[in-house]
């Protein structure tokens, strides 16, 4: 198989820069290589810029993917880098040119016919999976051994985490953070996908005072905005938390139930387990080996998910872990998988009331069904005279049925 110097070559308009900043950020995060003019500034200052841009867009990449667009198709150096791609395709009678429709325009030498993805019908990170697809059948699968070994993986820098009320998980990259009593504030990086970029001006008109859950490091909390501001560098960010719904109370009546034996730390390792490992756990009588009767079945389920809290309305229910489908959503970029399954991870263990402090959170992807975690968090304090709680376990979460 002939070694080619990029796995990708990005071709695209001025105009439309943000949307292969994106996609060349995805491939950054995942160590493959591609051709991106804004990184290659130094390496093409006083080059021959015909003799340049055509070879890399005819011999040195092993996909062109082409970001098609009315400004596209009226710009000079990007009918260079058309021609040059076009060349090679003939040449090779094969898929080489990967289009990715921004509107309507017809791109000559590109037939209608071609089959192309269109970023006006799903995200950028939909087309970047297809896109390693395609380079995984002819070159290599996204490494994993960095996870499965425990070697150092390749940084992707700082994510957070925002869960509105209609389901949608949105992870946006940052670069700052300040927490205070009242509110967080976050300086966010440019959104990766313009479904992201459109939620955070949805945020701008939000009027109402519903809370979202929020996540970032291995702190969560409720919160609602207060302040979306749009800037030439990304988004700045000031959320308003809701201090009445962020800790468990540990004098409300249900806290301190016993149920057929089982107390409320049990209930929280059971709960956590259920969040990181996945359990679905048949609880029976400590010391017998009977189950319960079906009452207190039920009642032990509901103390497992959270549902009796007397901070329900501000508490999430765990009924299952959320791990695996997010793995199901991010398999093909394990690194941005083990990265955001924390954060939902952290999100579901501090605001079903499960611990207060996270002291250790290790996730180590072994293969594609398997997930290692290593945790160990507090619980809060029940009493002035009695310390809080450890929970503290190793197990194994499956990723797929």
């Amino acid at each position: 198989m002939q070694e080619y110097e990029y796995d990708v070559a990005l071709s695209f308009a001025g105009e439309d820069r943000e949307h292969a900043a994106s996609l060349a950020r995805l491939l950054k995060n995942d160590g493959y290589s591609f051709f991106y003019d804004d990184d290659k500034r130094p390496e093409m200052w006083g080059e021959n810029l015909y003799d340049y841009l055509s070879a890399v867009y005819k011999d040195k990449a092993r996909y062109c993917v082409m970001f098609t667009s009315k400004h596209y198709a009226h710009k000079l150096w990007t009918n260079l880098e058309r021609q040059s791609a076009l060349a090679r395709a003939f040449e090779e009678k094969r898929a080489y040119i990967l289009p990715i429709r921004l509107d309507g325009t017809e791109i000559p030498g590109i037939p209608p016919t071609v089959s192309y993805l269109d970023l006006r019908e799903m995200p950028i990170t939909e087309i970047y999976q297809d896109l390693v697809e395609k380079l995984s059948g002819e070159q290599r699968e996204p490494a994993t051994d960095s996870l499965s070994t425990g070697t150092v993986e390749s940084d992707l820098g700082e994510f957070m985490l925002l869960g509105p009320p209609e389901g949608t998980l949105y992870f946006f990259p940052f670069q700052d953070v300040r927490r205070q009593s009242a509110e967080i504030s976050f300086n966010l990086l440019p959104p990766e996908s313009p479904e992201d970029v459109a939620f955070l001006r949805k945020l701008q008109q939000e009027t109402s005072d519903r809370f979202f859950p929020c996540a970032y490091r291995d702190d969560a909390a409720w919160v609602k905005p207060k302040e979306v501001v749009e800037t030439m560098t990304g988004w700045e960010l000031l959320l308003e938390i809701n201090n009445q719904g962020q800790n468990f109370d540990p004098f409300s009546p249900f806290s301190e139930m016993t149920v057929n034996g089982f107390g409320p730390d049990r209930f929280a390792e059971m709960r956590a387990r259920r969040i990181l490992l996945d359990e679905k756990v048949d609880p029976i009588k400590p010391g017998g080996s009977q189950p319960v009767d079906f009452f207190n079945q039920e009642r032990l389920e509901l103390h497992i998910r959270g549902s009796l809290s007397s901070l329900h309305e501000h508490g999430i229910e765990v009924s299952a872990s959320p791990i695996p489908g997010i793995y199901q959503q991010y398999r093909q970029t394990p690194e941005r998988f083990r990265k955001f399954a924390r954060l939902i991870s952290v999100l579901c263990l501090k605001l079903s009331n499960t611990v207060e402090d996270i002291f250790q959170l290790d996730l180590e992807l072994l293969d594609s069904a398997r997930l290692r975690i290593r945790f160990k968090g507090r619980r809060s304090r029940v009493a002035t005279n009695v310390p809080p709680s450890i929970l503290e376990f190793e197990g194994i979460c499956p990723l797929t049925e």
